[in-house]
């Protein structure tokens, strides 16, 4: 018996040495989000969790061919530990479509997978908090009188430029290849078209370079042809044409949306994010099909609240110095207006019809409201700004237009003509 006892015990003793190994290492958890680095391509950063060393992760980009091992195109962690608040940068050719972290130390566990830019493309700061998301309303940006360059159902514009840092211009209908001269560029921050969009041949510009603000289309855009620049962030309440625009801020489009055949140019960390179809020839440049990004639901923009000014009372602007004709008190108030040649800093108000100036090539500058009619520019040059129920309608060729506000004429508020 003792001998069997101490047989046992050694075949334990042998079993344990031979037969036992070291415990499983444990699976770490992090928080890995995607989004867009400083330099403008595609970063990850670790929001959250156990720091994870070098080797211990792979991550998985999906190209063209499918599913590829791109740990090797990412940058290193500092010191190789990949630690809370930390990014590293794709320095990869192009742009993946998704991304996939999975942690392959202890077992294999994914811990990211999600388009690339599914978060609507917004930078990380050192100190990542969430970035905003891709759906939801968003805030229409105030859009006081005091920032208005023209408000009316149309615009028309046969001049070069339209010069509005800082502006907004308001039209409540549509807007064509025609009613922009063909090739006019509408230098104005903000604008609002209440519905669509159609600047299909030629190169007629939209935006501000020097101060880019939204430009909102409730209806359809179509930018075909030409060589166009859109400054500003675009959103779009229907469908979305596009060939051969330079893009200069995202679009969002609440719709489908289609590339032709003039492939344009999308500046860098510039997307088009859409809800609907994407219909893109078989030819396309990968690099912008990859700045295409599909999305549930995209942020949206509002016409503006701006309720369009109404008439104060004859008496009041008898007693403030306006006349029917121009006189040396600079203002006016008329059933309608008429007049040729040059006037500075006038205020026109033409409270039953429409308001001609300018003819003869003259310079006009000032304010000009028409509640019931529309402004027609016929001179050289114009500046100020144009409140007109039926819109601006600026006739002569060649010219450059010139948003001021209504302060730059008028000071107090209860001075103003409406």
């Amino acid at each position: 018996m003792l001998l069997i006892g101490v047989t046992v015990l050694a075949v334990a003793v042998v079993a344990a040495v031979f037969l036992s190994g070291p415990q499983p290492d444990e699976i770490p958890h992090a928080t890995i989000v995607a989004g867009i680095g400083e330099s403008g391509s595609l970063a990850l950063v670790h929001e959250g969790g156990d720091p994870l060393r070098k080797g211990e992760y792979r991550i998985y980009v999906e190209n063209e061919s499918g599913f590829v091992d791109g740990t090797g195109d990412f940058t290193e962690p500092e010191d190789g530990v990949w630690s809370i608040g930390e990014s590293i940068d794709y320095t990869g050719t192009g742009a993946p479509r998704r991304v996939v972290v999975t942690v392959i130390s202890g077992g294999s566990e994914t811990i990211l997978s999600e388009p690339a830019f599914v978060r609507g493309g917004a930078k990380f700061s050192p100190d990542p908090v969430e970035p905003d998301g891709g759906d939801g309303d968003i805030e229409t940006p105030s859009n006081h009188v005091e920032t208005i360059f023209v408000y009316g159902t149309t615009f028309k514009f046969s001049g070069n430029t339209i010069n509005g840092p800082g502006a907004t211009t308001i039209i409540t209908g549509g807007l064509n290849t025609k009613d922009l001269n063909d090739n006019a560029s509408i230098s104005v921050s903000n604008i609002y078209i209440n519905g669509s969009v159609n600047l299909d041949s030629w190169s007629a510009s939209l935006g501000s370079k020097e101060k880019p603000g939204v430009i909102y289309v409730n209806g359809d855009l179509t930018l075909l042809q030409g060589e166009r620049h859109i400054y500003g962030d675009v959103y779009v309440n229907g469908n979305f044409r596009l060939s051969g625009a330079k893009i200069h801020g995202n679009v969002y489009v609440n719709g489908n949306l289609n590339l032709e055949w003039g492939i344009p140019s999308i500046d860098e960390g510039v997307y088009i994010y859409y809800t609907g179809t994407n219909t893109t020839p078989d030819y396309y440049d990968t690099g912008v099909i990859a700045k295409c990004i599909h999305q549930t639901t995209v942020p949206k923009l509002d016409m503006p609240d701006f309720e369009f000014p109404s008439l104060k009372s004859a008496e009041w602007y008898a007693t403030n110095g306006y006349t029917s004709t121009l006189t040396n008190t600079k203002k006016v108030y008329a059933p309608s207006y008429t007049a040729s040649g040059s006037a500075s800093n006038i205020i026109v108000v033409a409270y039953n019809g429409d308001i001609s100036i300018g003819e003869g090539w003259g310079t006009v500058t000032g304010v000009f409201f028409a509640p019931k009619g529309k402004v027609i520019f016929k001179g050289g040059s114009f500046e100020g700004l144009v409140i007109a129920r039926d819109g601006f309608d600026v006739t002569s060729g060649g010219i450059t237009a010139t948003f001021k506000p209504i302060s730059y004429y008028i000071s107090n508020p209860d001075d103003y003509p409406f």
